[in-house]
């Protein structure tokens, strides 16, 4: 008889090791499903020339190991930079890029909390990013600007069919992670509405909660804290 319970995770794979690793250790079926990938930009000159026009006092926000590497692509200016987390903090690090600040938590409405105040904050994000972040700057008097650093595409790749087996399944219960819309996006997408509504979701964050439940108005949802890896919405 297979395990009983099986977990998919949609992130990246190198995204999966520190949860994956244990639930295999305590018995779950992991598939590894991402659901979710970035796509770097060919030409980044409107990154540069927004970065550029921030002063020292200013926040240039990056919110991603993806944007990142896009502003390590063109330099950070003279503005102080912010990163959502540990993540991402050590891959601008690794591109050269001082780290002025970081939150409390991991996530978009903690950095947009808790950043120190300034005239402007320049967010280097996703084309699919979500509006929590950029609302509560500007209910805080940051004058915001936001810019496209890379693209996030919504589609799964890897064993579709394994996934569609294991929700097919009344001996099993399925477990599937989310760290954002665009992954509750992907997976529904590839795995159908229907089977979609036998998986309990675990998600991370309100807004990624919310979309499950605007796809599969049935669907299990159990939250999850936003976890200090990025995530290819921000």
């Amino acid at each position: 008889m297979p395990d009983a319970t099986v977990v998919v995770l949609t992130r990246a794979r190198d995204d999966n090791a520190d949860l994956a690793v244990p639930l295999r250790a305590g018995g779950a079926t992991v598939i590894e499903l991402p659901c979710v990938r970035t796509v770097p930009l060919d030409d980044l000159s409107e990154l540069a020339r927004a970065i550029a026009a921030l002063g020292r006092d200013d926040w240039l926000v990056v919110t991603s190991r993806a944007g990142a590497d896009a502003v390590s692509r063109v330099g950070p200016g003279r503005a102080r930079v912010a990163a959502i987390g540990v993540a991402t903090a050590e891959r601008l690090r690794k591109g050269g890029i001082a780290v002025a600040f970081q939150p409390s938590t991991a996530s978009g409405e903690r950095l947009a909390r808790e950043l120190p105040a300034a005239r402007a904050a320049l967010l280097a994000r996703s084309d699919r990013a979500l509006a929590d972040l950029p609302a509560i700057l500007r209910s805080r008097g940051f004058e915001v600007r936001e810019e496209v650093a890379y693209r996030t595409v919504a589609r799964a790749t890897g064993d579709v069919a394994a996934v569609r087996a294991a929700l097919g399944d009344a001996r099993r219960t399925t477990r599937v992670y989310v760290s954002s819309p665009s992954a509750v996006e992907g997976f529904i997408d590839a795995v159908g509405g229907d089977l979609a509504a036998r998986a309990t979701f675990v998600a991370s964050g309100h807004m990624t909660a919310a979309a499950v439940r605007l796809r599969v108005a049935t669907a299990r949802v159990e939250p999850q804290e936003e976890e200090l890896t990025h995530v290819a919405h921000r």
